[in-house]
């Protein structure tokens, strides 16, 4: 969680700056990048804690999160396009942007900051997942053996 707050305090601060630097080429482009490189830190961490979470539906988890995300760019296409009013000018979109990348601390910090809810943990949950899939094996867990080790008919008739 420390990574997808970060990541958004760090994109809001990016787009900020952009309303007083965006006028030098260089430091618009160095903006721009930073932009990018922030903002999308935020998708893969929050479709990976989705789909932590997800249980049997992993792939609905990961396709929602993903049309989210998709939902997302066009609104706030939108937003930005609308931003571009004549009396903010070229600073509109950006401070379009620090004022959405903002709002998302709201809901991250309070998720955050919440406690589990009843029922089974992280952990649990993960752990429970692991055992049905086969996947995420606890430490100390064995590997099963391999077909040449287990002694089994089919590989000792191919043997002779």
């Amino acid at each position: 969680m420390a990574t997808t707050i970060t990541a958004a305090a760090a994109t809001a601060l990016v787009l900020l700056l952009m309303i007083p630097l965006s006028g030098n080429p260089v430091t618009a482009t160095v903006l721009v990048f930073l932009m990018g490189l922030t903002g999308f830190t935020v998708n893969p961490v929050v479709t990976a804690l989705a789909v932590r979470f997800a249980g049997d539906a992993a792939t609905l988890t990961s396709a929602l999160t993903t049309s989210a995300f998709n939902v997302g760019i066009a609104a706030g296409s939108w937003l930005a396009g609308a931003a571009l009013d004549p009396a903010l000018g070229l600073t509109g979109p950006p401070l379009a942007g620090t004022v959405i990348a903002a709002l998302t601390l709201l809901p991250l910090i309070a998720l955050a900051v919440a406690p589990l809810p009843d029922g089974p943990g992280r952990g649990e949950v993960f752990r429970r997942r692991a055992q049905r899939t086969g996947h995420g094996r606890p430490r100390g867990h064995r590997r099963p053996e391999r077909p040449e080790e287990s002694g089994s008919p089919l590989v000792r008739a191919v043997e002779t």
